[in-house]
């Protein structure tokens, strides 16, 4: 589908590719593609009512597969399937979206965490920071750097079980270092990358939208599992944007995680939305999605229960 753009008030509706990804557990079985028109719109900029800005039905079915909303606020859980002005409504994902603002200061920030909270942290980091020498954070954000981050940002990410399991590393191919380095270019990116003793062990690279830092690329080697890799970054990238000064928020994107509740200083129940034409082919793809999603909460229910769930994913995440 060629990419193109329809405004209707002041929604903008955008062609792009769509796929569902059918799961058992953290492991993709296949994926299924849609011809896609998707609300470009900041969640911070939804009203909290699913059917606000109204998708525009009368293209579901000739001109589109599936009319998407991602991340949209909702004001109270949805039913999962619901039939809503001839459509079906497939809601596949609901979720509470963090996201901490950026206004003030650092020292403002931490007094979010308790005493204790604090005194840990500022361990931890300590540590990290005294491990030996070459121990640091590097930061990158001019056009210039972008090269140098992509390559020690592929070190790690191909020791990740993001990577081998979830297709979710950082993207290899050229095509993405230069989108990356055109960002910059409009001051439009930050990356940053961890190192210990003079070696890449963790990264985080956040676009930015509308004066927002958006939580998309992130890994760490989990052999240095033990120095807390990810909360050292996320910390010093934190203290290092409150210096800068210059984006609204960081948004921690999509899913719930205990590091974006812990992190985040402001909490949205959203869901993602996907209205289908009501037709048997709608009907399987739907039903096959929706049954392999209650399988796995299923099974993941009854293995917490017998204390086997995290010993899995564990392992899971070391093939």
């Amino acid at each position: 589908m060629d990419k193109t753009v329809t405004q209707a008030g002041d929604a903008i509706w955008e062609e792009v590719p769509f796929e569902l990804a059918y799961r058992l557990g953290e492991i993709t079985l296949f994926t299924r593609a849609f011809r896609a028109l998707n609300l470009r719109s900041h969640f911070f900029d939804l009203p909290a009512d699913p059917m606000q800005p109204a998708p525009p039905f009368r293209r579901l079915g000739h001109e589109c597969d599936v009319i998407v909303t991602r991340s949209h606020p909702i004001s109270e859980r949805l039913p999962p399937l619901t039939a809503v002005a001839g459509a079906l409504r497939y809601v596949p994902d609901q979720f509470t979206r963090f996201h901490t603002s950026l206004d003030g200061t650092f020292a403002d920030y931490v007094e979010k965490f308790s005493a204790k909270t604090r005194s840990t942290l500022r361990r931890k980091v300590k540590k990290f920071l005294d491990s030996g020498e070459g121990s640091t954070m590097r930061s990158f954000a001019r056009p210039d750097e972008i090269a140098e981050f992509h390559r020690l940002a592929r070190v790690v990410s191909v020791r990740t079980y993001q990577e081998r399991l979830l297709d979710a590393g950082i993207p290899e191919n050229p095509g993405f270092v230069r989108e990356l380095e055109a960002l910059a270019s409009r001051n439009a990116v930050r990356a940053y990358v961890l190192m210990l003793r003079g070696e890449a062990i963790a990264y985080l690279c956040c676009p930015v939208v509308q004066d927002v830092l958006l939580y998309k690329y992130l890994g760490y080697d989990p052999e240095h599992a033990a120095l807390s890799p990810g909360t050292v970054l996320q910390y010093l990238a934190f203290e290092e944007l409150f210096r800068d000064g210059t984006f609204r928020a960081f948004d921690f994107t999509e899913g719930q995680g205990e590091h974006k509740k812990f992190f985040g200083t402001h909490s949205t129940l959203c869901a993602n939305i996907c209205y289908f034409p009501p037709t048997l082919a709608s009907r399987f793809w739907i039903g096959l999605h929706l049954g392999l999603d209650r399988f796995s909460s299923t099974v993941g229910q009854m293995l917490s229960r017998v204390g086997l769930k995290k010993t899995l994913k564990r392992l899971i995440r070391r093939v």
